[in-house]
């Protein structure tokens, strides 16, 4: 009997202890890993740079990059999605949640590109991810619905 109660102990101590850690999250869906790892297509962002008065030698470096700290995208996803409840990535994938969070990751990835080529006008490189957010609408729109249409285009 003993030993019964000693094996139930511990199967609830390791229940308990799983709590804590964070659940593992599922790959996305096809759409959200384009979107991860190619939102800052090299059209959308030359003609923003160049919109926006940025020094044309700096365009492909900043694009390479930013092509460089894409791949990053998915594990950030991941990382900063693990402790919300629900897991907007989980199934089923709240899309609105998803979008927001996949923005605000690139968006933050966008700034790091962008500080590191001492790019310190920030409304200025705020308009230049708002110009691919535009172009990118329809990808947006495509993989989470017409509800991202709602959200604003600065993400701090």
């Amino acid at each position: 009997m003993q030993i019964w109660r000693k094996v139930l102990v511990i199967i609830c101590f390791k229940c308990c202890a799983l709590e804590a850690i964070p659940t593992v999250v599922p790959d996305p869906i096809p759409c959200v890993t384009d979107l991860e790892l190619k939102f800052f297509e090299e059209t959308y962002l030359k003609q923003g740079l160049s919109a926006y008065g940025f020094r044309q030698e700096l365009w492909n470096p900043v694009w390479l990059s930013l092509q460089k700290k894409s791949l990053e995208v998915p594990e950030r996803m991941k990382r900063r999605t693990a402790y919300l409840v629900p897991n907007p990535l989980e199934y089923p994938m709240q899309r609105e949640e998803a979008a927001k969070v996949l923005l605000s990751v690139l968006f933050e990835v966008f700034q790091e590109v962008m500080r590191f080529y001492y790019v310190n006008e920030r409304p200025t490189a705020d308009f230049v991810f708002n110009y691919i957010f535009s172009k990118q609408m329809p990808n947006l729109v495509r993989c989470f619905g017409p509800e991202v249409m709602k959200l604003e285009q600065k993400f701090d």
